[in-house]
């Protein structure tokens, strides 16, 4: 099954490590209730590459399968973001990731896509299932060139920290998230992402409308600090709704508004 867009194998790679799918099959069962839920998402039919055997170790013997780079020629990647998926010494990592985001950076549409709202999203689509260490997220983030945000698919009790699953109660769940409702979250992202590529509008850096959190993800830092506020006004640093230049030259007619009026009175006086 061919990707929607021309010139294109698929319309999602699902990338993975295959020590993330021994214990109960955990990637396996996620990516076919992505696929029902894209059929209904969907009007057309959505094609997946997921590949049930994977390497799973990277030697300097292994040759790279040359249909793999054809294979990565798709719209979406989504790695599933694990305690080992962070590994530069693992295959997933090295010609699946790493080679999807220069392949992604150099074709038709570049590695971010404008959305139907003007917003604008990576076509990395993290699906998180564990807490990361700190160090994790820096490598994960220095290969993404910004915040590793996405889907969290992730199980919390005091000790806990598992992939999320159907059976798991939301209410025992500190992060308060539900199976079904996270399956709903990425399909939408995923109709999102891909209505931005069929619309073909191209990314151009600096001028595009960029929020630090889009509906479905998961991102814990927040936005720029109140600088001040009344009644009328509201600034904020991250999205100030006028330039800096527009600012500072209100700032000035006020401040020699001020000047003039101080002036005048003293002169009364």
């Amino acid at each position: 099954m061919a990707s929607l867009i021309p010139g294109y194998e698929y319309d999602i790679f699902i990338s993975y490590r295959q020590k993330d799918n021994k214990y109960d099959g955990w990637v396996t069962e996620f990516v076919d209730n992505l696929k029902r839920e894209l059929e209904a998402t969907f009007k057309e039919e959505i094609s997946v590459y997921f590949d049930i055997n994977p390497h799973d170790g990277l030697l300097e013997t292994h040759d790279v399968d040359a249909s793999l780079k054809e294979k990565l020629k798709c719209l979406i990647f989504i790695p599933i973001i694990s305690r080992t998926y962070c590994d530069p010494k693992s295959f997933a990592w090295e010609h699946e990731f790493i080679a999807f985001v220069e392949q992604a950076s150099n074709d038709q549409f570049g590695l971010k896509v404008k959305l139907p709202n003007g917003n604008v999203a990576n076509r990395v689509l993290p699906v998180r299932i564990h807490d990361l260490d700190k160090d994790d997220i820096k490598l994960c983030e220095s290969v993404l060139g910004g915040v590793l945000r996405g889907v969290e698919f992730i199980y919390k009790e005091p000790g806990v920290n598992k992939p999320l699953t159907s059976e798991d109660d939301e209410k025992k769940n500190l992060n308060k998230t539900k199976y079904r409702i996270q399956i709903n979250k990425i399909a939408n992202a995923i109709k999102e992402i891909i209505s931005g590529l069929m619309a073909g509008e191209v990314v151009v850096s600096g001028k595009e409308k960029v929020e630090s959190k889009l509906p479905w993800e998961e991102a814990s830092k927040g936005g720029g600090k109140f600088l001040w506020k009344n009644q009328q006004v509201l600034i904020k640093v991250s999205y100030c709704p006028i330039s800096f230049q527009q600012f500072s030259f209100c700032y000035y007619l006020w401040f020699m508004f001020i000047l003039k009026y101080s002036k005048s009175t003293l002169l009364k006086n």
